[in-house]
């Protein structure tokens, strides 16, 4: 199973936060640069987990994102559900079904993918996002973005 680019920002935009951990307010473009990808999809991605309650986002001069209570505790796998959907992992799975396949009729790929997919998600669903960041990590995206040391932040990496 291939992660959708959306499901990947959303998660790194989460562990920079859990970085930071609520000590600062970060603004979308230093987010941006800190995981590496464009404003737009780092805004796109804030704006969604801010609805879900993961992130709290200000806006104006004294604005910023932080993580919040919520994605302090926020897993894999919950991330992944809320961000990837129901994607179809294959064309017959679609909305609609209208499919090429001539063995569409019956065909029980797709459950079994489905159920894949649900295991998949399960297996990540004990693994909290911000226990993952360490200093080894994220000690050169803080420095790039001006955040100083990291000796009080997080932990060594293991």
């Amino acid at each position: 199973m291939r992660l959708t680019a959306f499901s990947d920002v959303s998660l790194r935009v989460l562990m920079l936060l859990a970085g930071v951990d609520g000590q600062e307010r970060l603004s979308t473009q230093m987010i941006a640069e800190g995981v590496g990808t464009p404003y737009n999809h780092v805004a796109k991605s804030v704006a969604f987990l801010a609805g879900r309650g993961w992130v709290e986002a200000t806006r104006g001069r004294a604005g910023g994102v932080v993580l919040s209570e919520k994605g302090r505790a926020a897993t894999i796998g919950a991330v992944l559900r809320a961000t990837e959907g129901d994607t179809a992992m294959v064309e017959c799975e679609t909305p609609g079904g209208h499919s090429a396949c001539p063995m569409n009729q019956s065909c029980q790929l797709r459950g079994i993918l489905a159920r894949a997919r649900e295991a998949f998600f399960t297996s990540l669903d004990g693994i909290v996002i911000a226990e993952l960041p360490n200093q080894k990590q994220m000690g050169p995206v803080f420095v790039e973005l001006g955040l100083g040391p990291l000796e009080k932040r997080l932990p060594l990496a293991s």
